[in-house]
């Protein structure tokens, strides 16, 4: 094999609740992680040596920074083979965005890579490993509907919570995560929602019911930053959406509804013309 393409799903959190800051500087979390439809297109293509990564978008690194790199790297150096890689990431996954863009792409690769050059592999080893990269980065190795605790790399896999209709609404602004984490800190946010209860009715593999507390701890500092989410978030309250809710850090805001026609429609008459804004559905584990 000389080439590969591969997909690499964004996520979003359906809910996300903070409960303070660990001993080694990075908050313990809980969350209900969600992988959708929305993904980045990646090509692998075998070279002598050494490691090259592209990307449709000049304002991301190509080098060491590019957690898509940093992947690349870990394959190499956990296994003896005699080659390099050349990756091409065609981003079509919002930047800074709340939605995994840059852990999904690591993840990606990383596995692609095991298939580029057909070695045997289990998700367990290369979740250990993805951990090095960030956070998030191992649950993008597997996806479908997944709760996150610790820094979000302790995975508990959960029944898939069916195909739904989402709109999604990325404003432009970018937001850094430390920051939103860093605000909320000093905003002493409350985190008085009931995490657990609607842990138990994605468990049960019920319906869910949007009415329990579904929320995200980030919003309120996020919103401190970017007056759009609010401004997003009050254009969707006007519509047929069952729920909405911020993803991650934000600024993306997504919002669920009882089928497709109804998403497209609020997507092809969405009043600001700077936001990114799409419609996508649930996906299970990949």
């Amino acid at each position: 094999m000389k080439e590969l393409y591969v997909n690499a799903p964004a996520k979003i959190n359906l809910a996300l609740k903070v409960d303070g800051l660990r001993d080694d500087g990075y908050h313990e979390i809980k969350t209900i992680f969600q992988s959708i439809s929305l993904a980045d297109r990646i090509k692998l293509k075998k070279r002598s040596g050494g490691i090259v990564v592209k990307n449709s978008k000049v304002e991301l690194p190509t080098d060491e920074e590019n957690l898509a790199y940093q992947a690349a790297e870990i394959f190499f150096a956990e296994n003896n083979v005699d080659g390099g890689v050349e990756v091409y990431i065609q981003k079509n996954i919002p930047i800074a965005a709340g939605l995994a863009g840059g852990s999904t792409d690591a993840a990606a690769v990383l596995r692609a890579l095991y298939d580029l050059y057909e070695l045997e592999y289990n998700y367990s080893k290369l979740r250990s490993l993805l951990v090095e990269i960030g956070s998030d980065v191992p649950f993008c190795l597997e996806g479908g509907t997944v709760y996150a605790q610790g820094r979000g790399e302790i995975l508990e896999f959960l029944p898939f919570i069916g195909e739904k209709d989402l709109l999604i609404v990325t404003p432009q602004l970018c937001i850094s995560t430390p920051k939103i984490y860093s605000l909320y800190d000093k905003m002493k946010g409350n985190n008085t929602f009931n995490f657990e209860k609607l842990l138990k009715n994605i468990k049960k593999d019920e319906n869910i019911n949007w009415n329990l507390d579904y929320k995200n701890d980030l919003e309120a500092p996020a919103k401190k930053i970017c007056q759009d989410i609010k401004d997003v978030k009050n254009i969707i309250k006007k519509t047929a959406a069952e729920f909405y809710l911020m993803s991650g850090s934000g600024p993306t805001v997504f919002a669920v509804y009882n089928n497709r026609s109804a998403a497209e429609k609020v997507a092809a008459r969405w009043p600001r013309k700077n936001d990114f804004v799409t419609v996508v559905k649930t996906i299970d584990r990949y």
